[in-house]
C-alpha cells in the first residue's frame, strides 16, 4: 500500500510558502477534542480543524493508539509544529491530528479572494460530483456517505467501496417479498476491490479520510483514466492546491465560518457531523 505522506508533506510546504507570502501568523494549538470517530483541534486566530480518526471501531479499523500526554506537550506551539509532527505517523489516529492541524492552518486561505489569487474558485451553488455526472458514466465513490442517494438514476452504474461491512452503513429493508440492503441501486464493494472498481470507473469521488488512513496515493493511481475525479468530506478541508496538481478536478469540503460555535459544539455536542453543518460553509473548489 502506498502512503499519502507525500501529499500531506507537500501541502504543508505549500502552506508555509503561502503564510510567508501573505504575512500570515499561524494559529497556536490551544486544545484538542477526541470524539467518536473524529479528532478536533482548536487554536488562536480562529483556526480550527477536524479530521476523521477511525477511532472507536477497533473491530473494523484495528486498534490505533494516540499518546495523549505527548499531544499535550504541543499545546502552546503553532499548528505547523503539530502538523509536521503528526502527518508522518503510522497511526491513523495520530495522523488525523496532523490532518486536522493542516486544515486549521488552511482556514484563512480558503476565502474566495485567497483562492482566486491562486487561480482557484468556488463553484456555483449546487455544483458537485452528482451534478457533473453523465447518463453513460460509471460512477465510483470511495467511502459510503449521505450523498450516495443523489447519484441514483444519474449514471449508468453506481459503485461504492468502503472499509466497513455493508451492514454498518446500509439499511436492511424487510418486506413481505424479500429481505435485503438498500439502496439496491448502488453496488457495494470491499476496499480489496478498490483497484478493479476505480480502474473501470469514468467518474470517481474519493473521501478525504483516505488522506488519514494512508491510501490516497494508491487510489489516485487507480483513478488516472477517469474523466472526472473529485475529493470530498471534512478531512479534505485543507487547501486543495496540491490535490489539483495531482489531477483532482474538484474538492467538495468546507470552511469553518463560526470558530466559537465550532469549539462549543466540540465540547457539548455528541455528533460532530451536526456541528459541521451548523458552523461551516460548504463549498466546491475548482481551478479557474
Amino acid at each position: 500500500m502506498l502512503d499519502s505522506n507525500k501529499i500531506l508533506s507537500k501541502t504543508l510546504e505549500t502552506l508555509r510558502s503561502l503564510y510567508e507570502r501573505n504575512a500570515l501568523e499561524p494559529g497556536v494549538f490551544a486544545k484538542a477534542g477526541l470524539k467518536q470517530g473524529w479528532n478536533v483541534v482548536i487554536g488562536t486566530h480562529g483556526q480550527c480543524g477536524m479530521a476523521m480518526s477511525f477511532a472507536g471501531r477497533d473491530d473494523i479499523f484495528g486498534h490505533h493508539q494516540l499518546d495523549v500526554l505527548r499531544l499535550q506537550t504541543f499545546i502552546g506551539k503553532d499548528f505547523f509544529s503539530v502538523a509536521a509532527a503528526y502527518i508522518k505517523s503510522r497511526s491513523w489516529h495520530e495522523r488525523s491530528i496532523g490532518v486536522a492541524s493542516a486544515i486549521a492552518l488552511s482556514q484563512p486561505l480558503l476565502t474566495p479572494q485567497s483562492l482566486r489569487e491562486r487561480g482557484l474558485e468556488i463553484a456555483a451553488e449546487g455544483k458537485d460530483f452528482a451534478s457533473c455526472l453523465n447518463p453513460d458514466d460509471i460512477a465510483a465513490v470511495v467511502g459510503y456517505g449521505g450523498g450516495i442517494k443523489r447519484l441514483i438514476g444519474k449514471c449508468r452504474e453506481t459503485h461504492v467501496t468502503d472499509l466497513r461491512p455493508p451492514e454498518h452503513f446500509q439499511t436492511m429493508l424487510i418486506t413481505d417479498k424479500k429481505i435485503g440492503f438498500v439502496p439496491a441501486e448502488a453496488t457495494i464493494h470491499s476496499e480489496e476491490e478498490n483497484e478493479e472498481v476505480l480502474r473501470r470507473a469514468t467518474a470517481i469521488s474519493i473521501t478525504g479520510s483516505a488522506l488519514v488512513n494512508g491510501t490516497f496515493d494508491e487510489l489516485l493511481q487507480y483513478a488516472q483514466k477517469a474523466r472526472l475525479l473529485t475529493v470530498y468530506g471534512a478531512s479534505a478541508g485543507m487547501i486543495p492546491d496540491v490535490l489539483f496538481e495531482r489531477g483532482v478536478h474538484m474538492v467538495y469540503s468546507s470552511r469553518i465560518s463560526d470558530p466559537a460555535a465550532f469549539e462549543r459544539g466540540m465540547i457539548y455536542d455528541l455528533n460532530m457531523e451536526a456541528v459541521m453543518q451548523s458552523t461551516q460553509t460548504q463549498q466546491t473548489i475548482k481551478p479557474l
